[in-house]
């Protein structure tokens, strides 16, 4: 166990994984602790849907390709009513527009773990520790603390007591989170008297299409009925389970009863386990802690923060984005890059986030047991109906695609009023395809921008040279000199990407601008990329991602002085500050093969889990 250490993080589920995988790509020293030893525990189930904009924000860390590898890959829904196949908008999947990672996935959490834990090891060469767990924590305040101002003492295997100093603790450890009692964090929020199931398993089925993609199933005892093809040719199956049912059996439920619940919930259609890999029961409720931070140094991601329903696939995707929006600003701090606007802008942009969820999760955890939500029953429709309205209202959040930080005039600062920009500041940034110079083959933008340095991107639009010329030169000039941002700042923090809206034809890239470059120059042939980022050709512009692939602010092509002030608006002054990066890891490297040989008990049954929301 390391003495000293940047990040404590407690807590190795996926959004703990990811935060110490994204600080070690970040050259920031992390101890991560986990109170469970994961390894010897058969956790297959749980989590379980990536969306496409956590794919794609795990692309740009080397870690969707690895995934996919694994997880079912689905692009449809279908909807069944007593046996008989029915329309029905594809309601999880209509939203899967605009994005390359037009599809869900769907990877059981075991092996997610996996994943992300081989890529930090590789990265960080450090290991996670397991069956640790913390035992208090405490805060050095005032004028002359330490660097490592944060105490915590830790219980490792043996009753072996431990102390690590960090600069932060971050808490990814579940609705439970020993790190948000420590803190003193209250967790107001509700539980209902609804209890879901989830059997994981080898079944067979005489239902059409059982492992064509995503079904649902409407049910007049069990509710809306989930069916989710998973890896390695297993299934779940979810639903509601029947108030008397929990009534009967409570606490002392069995997987014997679950799997004949199961079987219920799916008629007319026949089910039969050959084997269950695991099963739970669970309250549905919703929490969300009333800050994100606690102390200055302490700071809580995923479950910790925020919990609700299944209902919307939304539990580990919320926490995916906590955790890479966390990282980079965190590495930022400890580095010395940052004013401190940009690591409070996390709680700011986090928080209101879950809380959209949680209210959309408050309508569908009623829906999904098909009782009608007393704030829709004006409406006259039947729960179903009304279960997909409620997705197709909230498509956007759910996919990830449409999630909208606020303008904060820091990093998120309104385009300049004459650009016509497309893109609002604080939104996901589209990806687009080019060409390199030579090669007619497309390459996607954001396979481009590698989410492994706290790294800002100014995307150069150039246009039509013809007429941006003078722009370009201009705006190279600024950046060449003593008053540009790459001379007052880190040049570590910055990258370029200039994009040239002309054919890949016979000329040399900097021919076609008249000067040089900045970063490698990239062909928009047929000017889409111009057009979906609403550039004008005849203008150009020049658009600012943040390390999480957000777009920050626009400015006109020639604009150099503003984009410094932006850049001024939260940078700390000078250049004495750490540049280390991490090591890139591509997903070739972490790929890892977990054996599907499921670890049943001495009965020979899979492990079960009777989860109940606490107080």
């Amino acid at each position: 166990m390391e003495d000293e250490v940047d990040v404590l993080i407690c807590g190795a589920g996926p959004v703990g994984l990811l935060i110490a995988y994204c600080l070690a790509r970040y050259g920031v020293s992390t101890s991560l602790v986990e109170q469970h030893d994961k390894i010897k525990q058969t956790m297959y189930g749980r989590a379980m849907m990536f969306t496409p904009r956590s794919l794609e924000m795990l692309d740009q860390l080397d870690i969707t390709d690895a995934l996919g590898q694994i997880g079912f890959v689905f692009r449809g829904h279908k909807s069944y009513q007593e046996g008989k196949m029915v329309d029905s908008p594809s309601v999880l999947t209509t939203g899967f527009k605009g994005t390359f990672f037009d599809y869900g996935l769907l990877c059981r959490q075991m092996y997610t773990e996996t994943t992300i834990r081989e890529a930090y090891t590789r990265t960080s060469r450090s290991k996670v520790h397991y069956d640790t767990t913390v035992i208090d924590t405490s805060v050095a305040q005032g004028p002359e603390v330490s660097a490592y101002p944060v105490t915590t003492t830790l219980e490792a295997p043996n009753n072996q007591k431990t102390t690590t100093r960090s600069k932060y603790l971050i808490g990814a450890d579940g609705g439970s989170s020993t790190i948000r009692v420590l803190a003193g964090i209250p967790f107001p929020g509700e539980r209902s008297s609804r209890y879901w199931a989830r059997i994981d398993g080898r079944v067979r089925t005489d239902m059409p299409s059982a492992r064509s993609g995503l079904c649902g199933l409407n049910s007049p005892t069990h509710g809306s009925i989930l069916w989710a093809p998973l890896d390695h040719g297993s299934t779940r199956v979810g639903f509601a389970l029947p108030p008397e049912v929990w009534e009967q059996h409570g606490r002392d439920i069995t997987q014997e009863t679950v799997m004949a619940e199961a079987v219920k919930a799916l008629h007319p259609f026949s089910l039969e386990f050959d084997s269950v890999e695991w099963w739970t029961v669970y309250s549905v409720g919703q929490r969300l802690a009333e800050t994100y931070r606690a102390k200055e140094r302490i700071f809580l991601a995923g479950d910790a923060a925020h919990t609700h329903s299944s209902g919307a696939a939304q539990g580990m995707n919320t926490g995916l984005h906590d955790a890479v929006n966390l990282s980079w600003k965190l590495a930022g701090e400890i580095k010395g890059y940052f004013t401190a606007d940009v690591l409070a802008s996390y709680e700011k942009e986090r928080r209101p986030a879950a809380q959209n969820i949680i209210e959309q999760d408050r309508l569908i955890s009623v829906l999904v047991g098909g009782e009608i939500p007393e704030a829709l029953k004006a409406e006259g429709k039947d729960a179903a109906t009304l279960l997909a309205e409620v997705y197709m209202k909230n498509v956007k959040l759910n996919t990830g695609l449409g999630i909208e930080y606020d303008v904060d005039g820091i990093v998120n600062v309104t385009p300049s009023n004459d650009l016509g920009i497309a893109l609002r500041a604080g939104s996901r940034a589209p990806d687009v395809l080019l060409q390199r110079p030579g090669p007619k083959v497309p390459l996607r933008l954001l396979s481009l921008i590698k989410n492994e340095a706290v790294r800002f991107t100014v995307l150069v639009f150039c246009g039509d040279p013809e007429h941006t010329a003078a722009g370009i030169k201009t705006l190279r000039a600024y950046l060449d000199g003593d008053e540009g941002p790459t001379s007052r700042y880190s040049p570590a923090l910055f990258g370029f990407l200039t994009i040239i809206a002309e054919a890949n034809n016979n000329r040399a890239a900097e021919e076609t601008l008249g000067c040089p470059g900045l970063g490698n120059m990239l062909y928009d042939v047929d000017g889409s990329a111009h057009e979906t980022y609403g550039v004008e050709k005849s203008q150009g512009a020049l658009v600012v991602l943040r390390p999480d692939g957000t777009m920050g602010t626009a400015v006109r092509l020639e604009d150099g002085k503003q984009l410094g002030k932006y850049f001024d608006g939260f940078l700390k002054k000078g250049k004495d500050v750490d540049e280390t990066v991490g090591v890139r890891v591509d997903g070739e490297s972490i790929k890892r093969k977990v054996e599907d040989e499921v670890e049943a008990s001495a009965d020979g049954g899979a492990k079960g889990e009777l989860e109940v929301e606490v107080n």
